[in-house]
């Protein structure tokens, strides 16, 4: 056996929230909320039996209720999943510059991340479902206004998608920083195939 199979066997016990690098660890609170409240999409994972599943998806998060908020279609395997298993994560991450260094080994790049493990449920109310989807048009459309620039959201069209709440229940958030003067940092540029 590999000398990494028992270590791994072993460190699979371990609390779902236990981050093995503690020195990239955040535990401030506000770090947190900052980058929960501007990151720009969060991927939310489900499963179905033994099969996960990955959907990136647009959400608000709203710090007094402790919950992330998304949306997605009626019918679909996202809706699917959590009527069968509601225990969800949810990541948000942002990409820095790359770190070069001699040994490619070294090489890495800067980022900041926050997991969430919890709970989803479908909201059934249609005034919950209006206030966060406009919670969402708010987020990435700030500069527009309901009732000037596009009409406020009828319930019909609430009734066409499904809205989720995730109740948070444990939260992790790790950094890798570089520094500043970091040698021959910068910043990716996907390359065409």
């Amino acid at each position: 056996m590999p000398p990494n199979d028992k270590n791994t066997k072993k460190y699979a016990q371990n609390p779902r929230d236990e981050i093995r690098r503690a020195d990239k660890m955040i535990t401030d609170p506000s770090w947190i909320n900052a980058l929960l409240h501007r990151g720009a999409y969060g991927t939310v994972a489900t499963s179905h039996n033994d099969q996960p599943f990955l959907n990136p998806t647009l959400y608000v998060y709203d710090a007094s209720k402790e919950a992330i908020y998304f949306h997605s279609a009626n019918v679909g395997r996202t809706r699917a999943n959590i009527e069968l298993n509601p225990n969800v994560c949810f990541s948000v991450t942002e990409m820095g510059r790359v770190l070069p260094n001699q040994n490619a080994i070294n090489f890495n790049v800067e980022y900041n991340s926050v997991i969430i493990f919890g709970r989803a449920a479908v909201i059934n109310s249609i005034p919950e479902a209006t206030r966060v989807l406009q919670m969402l048009m708010e987020k990435y459309a700030p500069h527009l206004h309901p009732g000037e620039d596009y009409d406020p959201i009828p319930p019909e069209d609430v009734k066409r998608t499904t809205v989720y709440q995730i109740q948070i229940e444990q939260t992790t958030a790790k950094q890798q920083a570089g520094a500043a003067d970091h040698p021959q940092a910068f910043t990716y540029t996907p390359t065409q195939p």
